[in-house]
Order: structure tokens, then sequence, then C-alpha cells
């Protein structure tokens, strides 16, 4: 892979969103489209800041740019059709991401082992946990963009919910979740026992709110965590939280968790 392709890419990925807007005729469908197309830009940079900074030759960091730039290519059919960003009520939005790449060969000049990554990479992105039986150089650029991913979840999900910056547009972001008090045993204990929790343990917002501290225990790379740290997404997310002893001493172990691995170099 070159940089020239990497320009084509951008070019196609230009071209292809530009069909989903509404040219003005559907404000909350144009706002939801940008918010995608952004992330998608964003996810590409915060792959390319872990990479220079795990020192990945310039191969692998324009192998993990694409993925960056095209992890979420499905998200934008999805709304189109189902007026939502919610895989539950509408198709998994990996595996369609990946259809659509095939669909339109956007990919054929790259080298089968590139394909191979970008392919695979976008369907894992999503999944709970990667499957462990992959090849090691596979596994390396999906936790790559399973990190990327987060940092700009975590931003998107702190600034346009729980801050309400877009009151208008908060509709797009619906998590179908009641605002209610108290949490669940379940996302607790997950939190004590350094594991991530699973959607089946979410029964109301504050349960979402640890789902997402509990993404610490699967972040990968250093650089990943001395970023969760720099812009306190933790704290941020705690702020919000109830003040009950039982979670403040879970969420001392995070807080311990995150801690030691910003300084482990990968």
């Amino acid at each position: 892979m070159n940089r020239d392709q990497i320009r084509h890419f951008q070019s196609w990925f230009d071209d292809y969103i530009s069909n989903f807007y509404s040219k003005g005729q559907d404000q909350e469908k144009d706002w939801a489209i940008r918010l995608k197309e952004e992330h998608s830009q964003r996810v590409r940079q915060e792959i390319i800041l872990i990479g220079q900074r795990l020192n990945l030759p310039e191969q692998d960091i324009l192998i993990a740019e694409v993925l960056g730039l095209f992890h979420d290519i499905g998200r934008f059919y999805q709304y189109q059709r189902y007026g939502t960003f919610r895989d539950d009520l509408s198709e998994n939005h990996a595996e369609l991401g990946v259809k659509i790449l095939v669909d339109t060969n956007i990919l054929n000049d790259l080298l089968k082992e590139e394909k191979d990554i970008i392919k695979n990479g976008i369907l894992y992105h999503n999944l709970r946990k990667l499957p462990e039986d992959e090849d090691p150089r596979f596994l390396f650029f999906f936790k790559l963009l399973r990190d990327a991913d987060k940092l700009d979840i975590w931003r998107i999900i702190i600034n346009y919910y729980y801050k309400e910056q877009e009151h208008n547009h908060k509709s797009v972001l619906e998590l179908g979740l009641p605002d209610t008090p108290g949490y669940s045993d379940r996302s607790l204990d997950n939190l004590y026992s350094g594991q991530t929790s699973s959607s089946s343990a979410i029964k109301n917002l504050n349960d979402f709110k640890l789902l997402q501290i509990s993404w610490v225990y699967d972040i990968n790379f250093s650089p990943t965590f001395q970023e969760i740290k720099k812009r306190k997404y933790i704290d941020e997310i705690v702020s919000i939280l109830p003040e009950t002893q039982e979670l403040k001493k879970a969420l001392k172990i995070v807080e311990n968790y995150l801690t030691v691995h910003t300084t482990i170099q990968n």
C-alpha cells in the first residue's frame, strides 16, 4: 500500500458519503451522517496517533489508517435504511460494511494480506471479544482499531449525550435505556473482577455508563491508556454516577488499573 492509494480511498469515501446527505431536506439525518463521517476521520487520526507512538513502520500505519477510515462504512446505509445506529433494531453494521467494500471492489488493488486485515478488522471491531485463534499480526491490527474506536466513542457519548451539547439531535444517539436510579450488581461485579460488561447486564443508563468505564479492561496499548487518562474520559463518566461506597471501591480498582497500564510500555 502507498500514499497514493490512501488518497484514492479518501476520495472514494468522500464521494460515497456525499450520497447520503439530504442536501438540507432532513436536518436530523444530515447531522447523523456527519456525526459518523467525522467519527470515521477521527478514528483514522486516533489509530495513526497510536501507531506512531508504537513506532510502527509506515506500511503498517497505512493499513491501520484505512482500517480507521472504513471501519464504520456500513453505518451510512444502516441509517438511511433503518433510521437508527442500533444494530439490534436493524443490521450488524460491521457485516454491512464488509459487504459494501466487497461489492464496490474498492480494495481490489491491495495485497491479499492487506485486504484480509481490513475486512476482518471491520468485521470484528464491534464484537465484545476478539477471536483467539486469529493470526497474531491480524490481531494486532484489530486491537489497534478497537482502541482507536473507543477513544472517539467515549468523546462522542460524553459530549453529545451526557453533556447534552446537541439537544435537538439527541434522538440520533438514543440508547433506549431508562434514566433510573441505581445500577445492577452484575455491572458492578464486572468492574471489581476486571471484566468488560456485556449488553445483557445493562438495565438502565447507569449500567451503560459502567459498561463504558469497563471498556478500560479491553484496551490494548499504553498510548491509548495515556490518552484516556489525559482526556479524563473516566473521570467525566464517574462525575455523573451515583456516589455510593461500593461504587467508589469498584472505581478505585479501575483507576489503579488505568494508572498501572499508562506506564507500561508495549
